[in-house]
Parts: structure tokens; C-alpha cells; sequence
């Protein structure tokens, strides 16, 4: 009996770890979407790379690279913006021409929408997490009634 409770509030929790991720995954969704309809399009140019270095090896090959972004604003102003996502290696070069999202008067917080990571990744990420940890609570929830259902018809 006390391991039934027990594994009844790990599966809740499991559940609610996984509500909560959907419910993240949709509030993201619904930012990006907003963010793509009030944005403007622009065309931005590759203008480096930021290197994470990797402390834990020697091996630059494991470093990370953040693609850096120069573009002109609607006011014309030079904006540089750097992706939120990264990789150890990249088939960018300097010059390379990206299109970058932008709400005007907030150029400084604009995207990179070249890069799909860039605009979905973190709605991405949430969601996968979401549909992870809510599956097994889903099915846990979905025996127990059934079990419920079959004891009190077979009575």
C-alpha cells in the first residue's frame, strides 16, 4: 500500500514537471508567433563569431561558436546582435547574408530568423521536455482509472 503512494505522487509529479513544460512550450509559441507578426524583416550580415571556450579540454575542437549579426535598423543605425544558439562547428563565414527579425525601437533584442534554433529552439526544447515527462503521467493516470472503472463494474 505505501509503495502505491509513493509511486502514485512520483507519476503526479512526473505529470506536473510535464504540465508545466507544455504550458512554457505554448507561452513561447505564442511570443514567438506575436514576435514574427510585429517584427520587421531586414536583411543582416555575418560579422564574426564569439568563441566559447571549452575549459574542461585542450581540444578547441569542443569550443562553441556564437554567430554574431551586424544589421541597419529603420532609424539606420548599425545593430549587432549575437544568435542564442551555438555550435562547436558552423558553415557560416563572415560576409554570409542572414535575414534578422526586429521590433522597431527595440532593434537590440532582434533575432536572427535565418536560424531556426534562433526563433524555435527554446519552444522546441520545452515542448520535447513537456511531451516527455507528461506521457508516462498521462498513461499512469489513464490504468488508474481504468482500474478503477473495471473493480467497481466487476462488482
Amino acid at each position: 500500500m505505501k509503495g502505491d503512494v509513493v509511486a502514485t505522487s512520483v507519476f503526479c509529479l512526473i505529470l506536473l514537471a510535464g504540465g508545466t513544460f507544455l504550458y512554457f512550450a505554448i507561452s513561447r509559441t505564442i511570443e514567438t508567433v506575436n514576435f514574427i507578426q510585429n517584427s520587421e524583416l531586414t536583411t543582416g550580415y555575418i560579422s564574426g563569431f564569439e568563441v566559447a571556450y571549452n575549459t574542461n579540454t585542450s581540444d578547441s575542437s569542443s569550443d562553441t561558436r556564437y554567430t554574431q549579426v551586424l544589421f541597419v535598423d529603420n532609424r539606420g543605425a548599425n545593430v549587432y546582435i549575437r544568435s542564442s544558439s551555438s555550435s562547436s562547428f558552423t558553415t557560416d563565414r563572415i560576409g554570409d547574408e542572414v535575414e534578422v527579425r526586429y521590433i522597431t525601437g527595440r532593434s537590440n533584442e532582434a533575432r536572427i530568423a535565418s536560424f531556426f534554433l534562433d526563433m524555435w529552439g527554446l519552444t522546441l526544447l520545452f515542448g520535447l521536455f513537456g511531451i516527455v515527462f507528461t506521457a508516462p503521467g498521462i498513461i499512469f493516470v489513464w490504468n488508474a482509472l481504468y482500474d478503477v472503472i473495471t473493480n467497481l463494474t466487476s462488482k
